[in-house]
């Protein structure tokens, strides 16, 4: 195996082994797991759409729908049509939802933090995972895919 090889294979079982560990927090947290990345995604304090949301922490469209839904009817986000927007909405936390992000969130950045500490040029990682992450959809796109099932 070649040591590009080995070095993809390494990132890959590491995302792996990170979606793992985070799905055990989640479990704790008796919060389900989507619902977690939603108010993951709201935390930063700026206005999210359900449609970026979707795009970027790839949660299927009526799963993502269904979380709004409930933490609407919780009190916990509240809408804001888009300007020149037909039906896309603006999603943002309550003071309420700010408060319940903060109970879910807070160990999963504790954590975060004191690793992210730990790991030497961590700077650099977010940014080298993203760029790797762009290159790769690209090189994706450009494949035509045609598998022949062999039979023995």
């Amino acid at each position: 195996m070649t040591n590009e090889r080995e070095a993809i294979r390494r990132i890959m079982i590491s995302i792996n082994k990170i979606d793992e560990l985070y799905e055990r927090v989640q479990r704790k947290t008796g919060v389900k797991g989507n619902t977690v990345w939603v108010l993951y995604a709201l935390d930063d304090g700026k206005p999210h759409s359900q449609k970026q949301i979707y795009e970027e922490w790839l949660i299927p469209k009526t799963t993502l729908n269904t979380i709004v839904k409930e933490l609407e009817s919780d009190g916990y986000v509240r809408m804001e049509p888009i300007s020149g927007q037909r039906r896309e909405m603006n999603i943002y936390l309550t003071e309420a939802g700010k408060k319940y992000a903060r109970q879910v969130l807070d160990s999963f950045y504790q954590a975060e933090e004191e690793a992210f500490g730990q790991v030497e040029n961590a700077g650099m990682l977010s940014d080298t995972l993203e760029n790797f992450c762009k290159k790769l959809g690209t090189a994706f796109d450009k494949l035509e895919f045609k598998i022949e099932r062999y039979h023995l």
